[in-house]
């Protein structure tokens, strides 16, 4: 331990303010990453087959009949 880190206020039982916040920052960096562990941005979106969008097609124009009757 060098002469900086004993005179340092925090190795007298006391804690000041920068190693507060500093805790206190790597406490909330570990809850975001832990938050965002199972996010799915990593992951690259599912091609979708020329038949899946033949289906979401038939859907869109069976909505737009429905909307003009309406």
């Amino acid at each position: 331990m060098s002469r900086d880190q004993r005179d340092h206020v925090c190795a007298k039982q006391a804690i000041c303010f920068e190693c507060f916040k500093d805790g206190v920052d790597r406490a909330r960096a570990r809850r975001e990453a832990w938050a965002q562990r199972d996010l799915p941005f990593d992951a690259a979106a599912p091609r979708l087959t020329p038949r899946a969008i033949a289906h979401r097609q038939q859907m869109l124009d069976h909505l737009s009949r429905l909307a003009r009757r309406a």
